[in-house]
């Protein structure tokens, strides 16, 4: 009898061990995540609930990453003929002259041609230059916040597509935006 009454506080003292260690391995791994996020949004000009992504960004490869000019996202976009085409997709902050980004200048005709679609829609094309690539870019100003998609090179990409990439966003969760931000091996001072 007494063998047993000891096989059973042992097995009762394992099970015991075994939650609480699980519990607090869990604890650890929301506190640390929390951290993290913490760490790669310090750069943000806005706080994390302003933030937004668009909505088709869960795809494999995609990855973000925050400044002090914004949020920045580089994924495949799937255009309506069904292509996937390499876009930049951006949050950032207006420069009061212009409402655009800073950096993008349509002063200089021969550099971009800037048209405006009207609904706060910017389509910039950037043509062929010594120093940069042809792209075709539409930026979408929203008060404090412009959003913006660029495309790099040939692929043609109409402007109903990347409209629907600046209209089709939403809040990230925690968990979408550790994906986007956190590369793997990705260490803090705390870790």
């Amino acid at each position: 009898m007494p063998y047993r009454r000891l096989v059973l506080v042992a097995v009762t003292l394992l099970v015991v061990c075994g939650v609480g260690y699980a519990g607090l391995r869990g604890a650890y791994h929301d506190a640390k995540d929390q951290r993290d996020l913490a760490d790669l949004t310090r750069a943000s000009p806005w706080p994390r609930e302003h933030l937004l992504i668009p909505d088709d960004v869960t795809r494999p490869g995609t990855v973000g990453w925050v400044d002090r000019g914004g949020l920045d996202i580089a994924y495949a976009l799937r255009t309506a003929d069904g292509r996937s085409v390499p876009v930049l997709w951006r949050l950032r902050v207006p420069q009061p002259a212009t409402g655009l980004p800073e950096g993008v200048d349509c002063a200089v005709p021969r550099l971009r041609t800037c048209t405006d679609l009207g609904d706060g829609r910017t389509l910039v094309v950037t043509h062929d230059t010594d120093n940069s690539d042809p792209s075709i870019a539409l930026y979408r100003a929203d008060g404090a916040i412009v959003r913006a998609i660029e495309v790099q090179g040939p692929d043609p990409v109409g402007v109903d597509d990347l409209s629907a990439a600046l209209t089709r966003v939403h809040a990230p969760s925690d968990a979408e935006l550790l994906g986007l931000l956190r590369r793997d091996g990705y260490q803090t001072d705390w870790s």
